[in-house]
């Protein structure tokens, strides 16, 4: 065979595991289709942005390329990652400033996280489904410079068509948890086909480094940056506001709060069981739940009710005051659960907590984010499963900055030994935003590595 054409075919031939995917695909596609529109009809869940999960996009979305400016096109997949690309958005600003940001999600929470936070980025959209045709027409409308995936996405199709199309492609605050290493392991020649497509990796720790390279990941591409949580906007809640959070939610002023944050199915019975007990030690305390999901209100509610509270729903209340109806919110002497089901006012609220517990942890789920009650001062309690967020767990564990319960029994015991001791908590307070001042910094590492790659273009 003559050589310049047996290096096209080498260089043009189709690789067999995009084929392989994309055959799995089409023989998965009607139960995948059943799926959404299951979810579609009876859950009344992926409606939001449909068309654009199919690669429609809006005209203003197309006509970013007809501007001057380079796009680079960030993908954040719920309310932590979104949270964790915002520092990154605002460094890129710095470094880029004319440059056009669109910025994907693919959870409604995730959207409207990124409204909540009114980040500086020309669109924000929801992320196309990884089928062919559909990734080839999103990525023809937003004729992005650069792609930015954030912490674990990555998606096969869209890698690969990135790649043909000669569009740098990045994953930033990149992780592998503990949980999910061994299955990927499983799936190494699939990994590595979509790792070879990535131009750069920067990795939250070197563990994370390594296990990337392990999927086939090429290691030049691998750099260690750090986590880029840790430069999250904080807000600075001041004391007159914290007053009102306590008036708004028809908390006492002076009362301790336990907060148990971003819970799951399984947390809320045990956090509910703990709540009893500890009034008897300290019969003033008040309760917060914040379900990871806000849908869960209603099944909160219940569990709350059996328990013997009233309830304070933030949602209906807010409604309600939409309708310009009056709230007393200490119309009755019965004791008060207050279920904060909203998206958005999580991250402030966390300055009134004397406590916090932050859920996902209980259960095998992989924990939530525990610096943003860290930022506030408070004393953070979390379980045992944590593996989301395992290198920020055994670095606040290393400078004992929180505490870890393997039980509901433990979490009654840690939770009433710090509601009984200030000393032990302001140790904590100290400890945790300690911690935080000696991690930051990992935005701007991250976006120095990405300028060449827009450089390059």
């Amino acid at each position: 065979m003559n050589e310049s054409v047996k290096t096209w075919l080498d260089k043009n031939a189709p690789d067999w595991r995009k084929i392989l995917y994309n055959i799995v695909l089409v023989i998965l596609l009607p139960v995948v289709a059943l799926y959404l529109l299951w979810r579609l009809v009876v859950q009344g869940k992926s409606r939001a942005g449909l068309p654009q999960r199919l690669g429609i996009l809006p005209d203003s979305v197309s006509k970013l390329k007809e501007a001057d400016g380079r796009i680079i096109w960030v993908h954040a997949v719920s309310v932590g990652e979104v949270a964790a690309a915002e520092p990154i958005l605002h460094q890129l600003r710095l470094v880029e400033p004319t440059s056009h940001i669109v910025l994907s999600t693919t959870t409604p929470t995730g959207h409207k996280m990124a409204e909540k936070l009114g980040l500086d980025v020309e669109a924000l959209i929801y992320f196309p489904f990884d089928f062919p045709g559909i990734t080839e027409r999103t990525l023809r409308t937003i004729s992005p410079d650069l792609i930015v995936l954030m912490e674990a996405e990555l998606w096969p199709n869209l890698l690969a068509a990135a790649r043909a199309r000669n569009i740098s492609t990045a994953v930033v605050n990149g992780r592998i948890s503990d949980a999910a290493f061994p299955k990927n392991r499983l799936f190494r020649p699939l990994f590595s086909w979509m790792l070879s497509n990535v131009d750069l990796v920067c990795a939250q720790s070197q563990k994370d480094a390594d296990r990337f390279i392990a999927l086939g990941a090429p290691p030049q591409r691998v750099k260690v940056s750090g986590n880029s949580k840790f430069d999250e906007n904080f807000p600075h809640v001041p004391p007159e506001e914290q007053a009102k959070w306590r008036q708004d939610l028809g908390l006492s002023r002076e009362s301790a709060v336990w907060l148990a944050a971003s819970t799951h199915p399984g947390e809320d019975e045990p956090i509910l069981d703990a709540f009893d007990r500890l009034r008897a030690g300290h019969p003033d305390l008040e309760l917060v739940i914040a379900p990871r999901h806000p849908e869960r209100g209603d099944e909160i509610e219940k569990l709350v009710s059996e328990h013997g509270y009233a309830t304070y729903r933030r949602s209906r209340v807010l409604a309600e005051q939409h309708q310009g109806k009056d709230i007393d919110l200490r119309s009755t002497t019965q004791v008060r659960v207050v279920i904060l089901d909203t998206i958005g006012e999580l991250n402030r609220i966390f300055s009134i907590a004397t406590l916090v517990f932050m859920g996902g942890s209980l259960v095998p789920r992989g924990g939530h984010n525990i610096l943003q009650p860290l930022a506030q001062g408070k004393p953070v309690v979390f379980g045992p499963h944590m593996h989301n967020f395992q290198d920020i767990t055994d670095l606040t564990l290393d400078q004992q900055a929180a505490i870890q319960v393997q039980d509901a029994s433990q979490l009654f015991e840690v939770t009433d030994r710090l509601l009984s001791s200030q000393v032990e908590r302001e140790l904590y307070q100290t400890k945790g935003q300690s911690l935080l001042q000696r991690q930051s910094g990992a935005s701007q590492r991250m976006v120095g590595e990405l300028a060449p790659l827009l450089s390059e273009r």
